[in-house]
């Protein structure tokens, strides 16, 4: 059986949000503020500890010390609470296709499949993700979009053109918006309803809990915006792009974790969005040896 690998080609991490003040079409592109801050390259001081679980290699680190094994034979990209255990992507990819896998409470691989990304929860409790069969090989199946509530019990299966690989942006108003290869437009649904084309919706990134901002990692650096899109400032910080799926997730209201990497090493930076220049940027963990895989952070539910 051929190998699944990670997107590398995924844009900066999908967002989770309904906030009715975000609109699907929001334009992407708007001319920085005075908030965008210089290139830094000083060395990052080392911060207090991360305030969210974060997988440490193959160990699932949480605030109080507990730890998880998890399984050695993948990187994880991408982790989600699920059913009672997690959701993980990890860092084999092959033509968009990534590896999807379903755990149990104790780190246990429960199923296996190909996705475009990682999943997507939204205010309410529900989630979604992609799961599909690749083409290479002659082997057929569905292209389906799986909606469940975050407890699990209630998945709802949509059905989609096999030949349009699906990647999802984000939640809006209930609805899962997802876009495809080839298309200059976007798609949402429900999860019930067959999915209707909308405008092609822009790449925002992660809300922030409270929803007033949204981050994602380009080739600028960390973009902070407004829910309507405006651009609030640019983090140039080197680095932070330089993982097979570089993704962001908020700490707190004002705090985004993401991987940077210098060099060889890697360690998980906060950003504080109120601050500037060297004083915005941390490391939570110390420097490591640097993997593709980057450090998943498992978002707090």
């Amino acid at each position: 059986m051929r190998v699944l690998l990670l997107l590398a080609a995924l844009l900066a991490l999908v967002g989770c949000s309904e906030d009715p003040a975000d609109p699907v079409g929001a334009a992407s592109t708007v001319t920085p503020t005075s908030a965008t801050q210089p290139p830094r390259d000083r060395e990052p001081l080392l911060g207090d500890p991360p305030r969210l679980a974060y997988v440490d290699g193959h160990v699932l680190r949480r605030p109080d010390g507990a730890t998880l094994a998890l399984p050695r034979r993948w990187g994880v990209t991408s982790i989600e609470t699920y059913a009672g255990g997690f959701l993980v992507t990890d860092d084999r990819s092959f033509e968009g296709t990534v590896g999807m896998h379903r755990l149990d409470r104790d780190g246990r691989v429960l199923g296996s499949w190909a996705s475009t990304g990682p999943a997507l929860v939204g205010r309410g409790g529900r989630i979604v993700w992609v799961s599909l069969v690749p083409s290479e090989g002659g082997r057929t199946g569905p292209t389906l979009l799986v909606v469940d509530a975050v407890a699990g019990g209630h998945q709802r299966h949509v059905r989609l053109d096999r030949t349009r690989v699906p990647f999802l942006t984000r939640w809006f108003r209930g609805e899962v918006v997802y876009r495809t290869w080839g298309e200059e437009s976007s798609y949402r649904t429900d999860g019930l309803a067959a999915p209707r084309p909308v405008p092609l919706a822009a790449e925002l990134g992660v809300p922030s809990p409270d929803g007033q901002q949204w981050a994602a990692l380009t080739g600028e650096g960390l973009e902070l915006r407004q829910p309507d899109g405006q651009l609030l400032g640019v983090v140039r910080e080197r680095g932070l792009r330089r993982t097979v799926q570089p993704g962001v997730a908020w700490g707190d209201d004002d705090h985004v974790l993401a991987t940077l990497v210098r060099g060889r090493r890697m360690c998980l930076a906060r950003i504080d969005t109120r601050l500037s220049g060297d004083r915005a940027l941390s490391c939570t963990t110390s420097w490591e040896r640097a993997t593709s895989a980057g450090i998943a952070v498992l978002p707090a539910r």
